[in-house]
């Protein structure tokens, strides 16, 4: 059966580093169980490396400037949904869980991150903790375009190495006309200056979306056919009917509702 997608909650950074703090406390003394579970340890070193192959987790880290659509790009991803509203995002981590045609899982922890607030410790924390990165701009908005190259900029120094990027322009649906950044200056300041990935998109119209993701893939090196496993798990999703028995668009707002919430 292939994998369900879950809205978690984030602990607090006061959480998160009490929690780091308490972390020596929780590990029992080595010698207290050493002599006694030799041969059962074999066999769980062997059954944890038979799951790691079979099973893969990344932390999917989107950041950009407010208002460049990084949560509608995530719903219409995870949900198949676009809600034309805005509303500010403080934090929030999503989960899509894959049954792929090869036998093994993929988990892919999507943290959504603020653009409009400045937590410079909750960004610090966002950053360590990715493996890898959406940079969303709006390519109607110069601005946001530098936004990504200063976020660019904070990965890089902070991570100390390259993690895999991938730059998204989104709002393609637009009129050409409002345009602030063009395409083939972008694209070549991100791949051949950058050597990251650069993908353009409408979250509105949910084009380009997974092309996002599989593009990230590659970035990672990790070969997968993400497609198939997108359309499963959407085909999986539950369909909400009115009480007249037709589908109704204003019931897919309740998928949040037969999700999981974790603490």
């Amino acid at each position: 059966m292939p994998g369900t997608c879950q809205r978690l909650r984030l602990p607090s950074l006061t959480s998160v580093l009490k929690s780091t703090r308490a972390n020596s406390a929780d590990y029992p003394s080595s010698s207290s169980s050493a002599a006694s579970s030799g041969n059962k340890r074999c066999n769980t070193t062997t059954t944890h490396s038979s799951d790691l192959i079979r099973k893969q987790q990344h932390r999917i880290v989107v950041m950009g400037a407010a208002k460049v659509g990084k949560t509608c790009i995530i719903s219409q991803f995870l949900y198949d949904k676009f809600n034309p509203r805005y509303k500010q995002t403080v934090e929030e981590l999503h989960r899509g869980e894959y049954d792929l045609p090869d036998g093994s899982a993929l988990t892919l922890d999507i943290l959504d991150t603020s653009g409009s607030y400045e937590f410079p410790a909750m960004r610090t924390l966002s950053i360590s903790s990715g493996a890898a990165f959406i940079l969303v701009y709006d390519v109607n908005d110069i601005e946001s375009w530098y936004e990504v190259e200063r976020l660019r900029n904070l990965i890089i120094t902070q991570k100390g190495t390259k993690p895999p990027i991938v730059v998204v322009g989104n709002k393609i649906d637009m009129d050409e006309s409002e345009r602030q950044v063009e395409y083939e200056v972008t694209e070549m300041v991100v791949c051949e200056d950058w050597h990251c990935g650069y993908i353009e998109c409408s979250a509105k119209e949910n084009t380009g979306i997974v092309q996002i993701f599989k593009e990230l893939l590659v970035q990672a090196n990790i070969r997968y056919n993400l497609s198939p496993a997108v359309r499963r798990r959407r085909q999986s999703l539950p369909s909400f009917t009115s009480a007249k028995g037709s589908k109704s668009p204003s019931h897919r707002g309740a998928f949040k509702r037969h999700s999981c919430t974790m603490t």
